[in-house]
């Protein structure tokens, strides 16, 4: 059953099962949820080889992959120099997380997580603002993968994580 089916088999017949979110999104947002904790938490890389070949399309795994090639990744150790969920390298930990159920957009179901990233820091507006990522995912093999992570800030600025390992790569550092 394709995966387009089968969310639309589970949407259909039970509306408590099509609430849930894919698998892959709600690893890679424990890990972020994670990661920005304050108490008892151990960062943990999300991008490892284990989470990048069991979560991520192939598409994204071969970018990744090249992206490490270059300069500035070899040096960090990650062609990424923020968070690809949050778009930020400072924050609270994460409030509020929400994660919709799937939505069709064409080839693609898209998957958001929504939450708050600056709550800790005041009670102004901007503090309280909500982020959202949008998780992109495609059907390989008969498994549920994410393509692509587009982070979304409280202005609508929005930072493609596969753009931005393209763009990587493009600049060969």
């Amino acid at each position: 059953m394709s995966f387009k089916a089968l969310i639309a088999t589970l949407f259909l017949a039970s509306p408590a099962l099509a609430a849930e979110p894919p698998e892959p999104v709600r690893e890679v947002m424990t890990v972020t949820e994670n990661n920005w904790a304050t108490e008892g938490a151990v960062y943990e890389p999300l991008f490892t080889e284990d989470r990048l070949s069991r979560l991520f399309s192939k598409d994204f795994q071969t970018r990744y992959a090249e992206a490490m090639r270059t300069g500035f990744a070899e040096e960090t150790g990650s062609p990424f120099d923020y968070d690809v969920v949050t778009n930020a390298q400072d924050g609270c930990p994460l409030e509020n997380v929400t994660i919709s159920e799937p939505q069709p957009v064409g080839d693609v179901f898209h998957v958001t997580a929504r939450f708050q990233t600056l709550a800790c820091a005041g009670d102004a507006d901007e503090y309280q603002a909500y982020s959202t990522a949008r998780f992109s995912m495609v059907e390989e093999n008969g498994e549920e993968r994410i393509d692509d992570i587009v982070a979304i800030s409280p202005i609508g600025q929005m930072m493609s994580a596969k753009e931005n390992l393209q763009a990587v790569i493009d600049a060969g550092e």
